[in-house]
């Protein structure tokens, strides 16, 4: 199949054919053209297997991962010529290309979240006695739902909003972490919180993982409101 590459880039859109193979990926596509034509193309990567996060894009116009985007998926129900679309994530800093500094995501986290979550018997973990495990939070702080909300998108009214990456954090923080309930409510109160969700919920559409972070803003939409009536 043959298939051509509009990726955005500084002035413009450069286009970039190749003879794709079955099972090829968006970023494989972009390693082949890097390799073979043009080295100096900037994209962001690491895993290749949709765990890191770090190649996130806006693809035919939706974000998602490079890495996990089939050009077999993209090409269905387009007639001639293959042509996809990829652009950087919205509200990052571009860094060149398709590369974003994702500086905006980890600057909104709540401080002294962690990373890491009970995952023992009570979570459904292995039975092997006296251990006490920890997995990682599902987030991959891939900036994809910060990129897909609308709110504080170029074009649309300016407002500050901390994110769904960074509510959905407070939100767990509050589920799994009793003694930091006070200091997720305060974080979500705040008119750049929850307040500043228009509930459009792409964010959740779009996540690779599954987080849901339109879900858990509303978790604590209701969470501020339970309170407000105690």
């Amino acid at each position: 199949m043959r298939v051509s590459l509009r990726i955005a880039r500084e002035g413009g859109f450069a286009l970039f054919s190749l003879d794709a193979e079955e099972g090829m990926t968006v970023l494989d596509a972009l390693e082949l053209v890097r390799g073979r034509t043009e080295p100096g193309l900037r994209y962001r990567h690491s895993c290749h297997h949709g765990s890191c996060g770090t190649c996130g894009a806006i693809i035919d116009g939706k974000e998602g991962l490079m890495c996990l985007a089939l050009l077999s998926d993209l090409a269905e129900g387009k007639t001639g010529e293959v042509v996809i679309s990829l652009e950087p994530l919205r509200k990052m800093d571009g860094v060149g290309d398709l590369a974003v500094d994702p500086s905006p995501l980890f600057e909104a986290l709540p401080q002294g979240s962690s990373y890491q979550r009970a995952s023992g018997l009570e979570h459904g973990g292995p039975p092997e006695e006296g251990e006490d495990y920890r997995r990682f939070e599902a987030c991959i702080e891939c900036g994809i739902c910060v990129s897909a909300c609308p709110v504080g998108r170029p074009g649309e009214p300016s407002r500050a909003f901390l994110g769904p990456a960074a509510l959905a954090m407070a939100d767990r923080d509050r589920e799994e972490r009793p003694q930091r309930l006070a200091e997720a409510l305060a974080f979500a109160a705040g008119p750049d919180g929850v307040a500043a969700c228009d509930r459009v919920f792409a964010c959740s559409r779009l996540c690779p993982q599954g987080v849901a972070p339109g879900r858990r803003i509303e978790a604590l939409r209701k969470a501020l409101a339970a309170k407000g009536r105690a």
